[in-house]
């Protein structure tokens, strides 16, 4: 959701970490300016609703994580697959209720 996004990358950045947030609500300049930031390490943790699930090159990217259990299988695939690109290792964790 894309309110989680800005909740979670406002806790997130009060803890310390470098975190930007993307989703279909913000303008596209803000999307790239973020993306960027992220591709040069200005950030370290990119949060994203599925916005970021298709269609980004981010190289070298070792986590994905999903807060969310995704809805379906292909998008889960997506989302993992933004990891372990390129013949390089990575890993996909995804919390899941109890």
């Amino acid at each position: 959701m894309k309110h989680s996004v800005d909740t979670l990358a406002k806790d997130l950045a009060h803890m310390g970490f470098k975190v930007g947030g993307i989703h279909g609500d913000k303008r596209s300049r803000e999307r790239i300016r973020i993306l960027d930031s992220f591709k040069k390490d200005q950030i370290n943790v990119l949060i994203a609703t599925d916005v970021a699930a298709r269609g980004l090159d981010i190289p070298d990217v070792t986590h994905v994580i999903n807060f969310d259990v995704p809805q379906t299988y292909d998008t889960y695939v997506h989302r993992i697959g933004r990891t372990g690109r390129s013949g390089k290792k990575g890993n996909a964790i995804t919390f899941v209720p109890a």
